[in-house]
């Protein structure tokens, strides 16, 4: 793929804590691959050691000027007693840093440390394949136009609990095609000759791939099927409220019929009332739809 083409984001296991989760996005290069082993532990001077060496000799040399300049000129300025008292202040801080620095040498990374805490709790755009990576795509996508819709700000799909339901979609739905990835790669290694002597167990496999690809085109479908119907609920909702803008905005005009023609201002006002009711009659219906739909992206308690 190139710079230009869209990758998905990375998606995380329910039971990952927010504060995990944003220190790991902020180091993405510090993240496993699930399907990968967890390395060991690698120090901080391990992993560049060029830069923790250096930082400690750098502040050794200030270290030792700063001493070499307190202990010229501290018995200038003070009496005896409190010079040597103001220059091992000044020598003691300088060894505390150096040793404190030497210390946090040998330390590891929190990002290396919670990418290999919850490995296997996180998934990349690296952990799919083209294929899967673009079901990714569609079903961020699709969340994000249901997060992102006014219907969900305004509270009228509360009790469909999205900001639960969706987040877990997303991770069951990556689970299953870094799977699948995996799978598919291995599937494809087999060559010929074994694909001869083993044809019933590589079709079988197979079938299970093409199986599961559908389920995943399935799944994925139904919350692009949700997100759709969530916009066209915000469409009816921008059209209600324009119609009661319109209400209030005609006013004037209504009046000025009215006074010359009763019958025709009359008419008018019903007229925009029925399409009031009618769009909210519409809204009603649409939300009712949503929230069938949300059932299907929620699991039954016997799965």
């Amino acid at each position: 793929m190139t710079s230009d083409t869209p990758t998905p984001e990375t998606v995380f296991a329910p039971e990952v804590p927010q504060r995990d989760r944003k220190i790991l996005l902020k180091e993405p290069k510090e993240m496993i691959p699930a399907a990968g082993p967890i390395p060991k532990a690698v120090s901080n001077f391990r992993a560049a050691p060029g830069a923790a060496l250096g930082g400690i000799v750098f502040v050794a040399v200030v270290d030792a000027v700063v001493v070499a300049l307190a202990a010229r000129f501290l018995p200038r300025i003070l009496p005896a007693l409190a010079a040597e008292v103001a220059f091992g202040l000044v020598a003691g801080i300088g060894i505390l840093v150096i040793v404190g620095l030497i210390w946090g040498a040998t330390l590891t990374s929190l990002e290396s440390d919670l990418a290999r805490k919850h490995h296997g709790k996180y998934l990349q755009a690296s952990d799919w394949d083209a294929d899967a990576q673009q079901l990714m795509l569609r079903a961020q996508a699709a969340v994000r136009a249901v997060t992102a819709a006014e219907v969900t700000r305004r509270g009228l799909l509360d009790d469909i609990q999205n900001d639960v339901v969706l987040p877990e979609q997303l991770w069951d739905i990556g689970q299953i095609l870094q799977k699948l990835t995996v799978l598919r790669s291995r599937h494809r290694e087999i060559d010929a000759a074994a694909a001869s002597v083993l044809s019933e167990t590589v079709t079988r496999q197979a079938d299970a791939l093409q199986r599961t690809e559908a389920a995943m085109e399935r799944k994925v479908a139904t919350l692009e099927k949700y997100a759709d119907q969530v916009r066209s609920a915000d469409a009816l909702l921008r059209a209600e409220r324009a119609v009661e803008q319109v209400r209030k905005d005609d006013d004037a005009y209504v009046e000025l019929l009215a006074s010359a023609e009763p019958a025709a201002g009359t008419a008018l006002i019903e007229d925009l009332s029925e399409d009031a009711i009618d769009l909210h009659q519409q809204l009603a219906l649409r939300l009712a739809a949503i929230r069938e739909t949300s059932q299907a992206l929620t699991p039954s308690p016997e799965a």
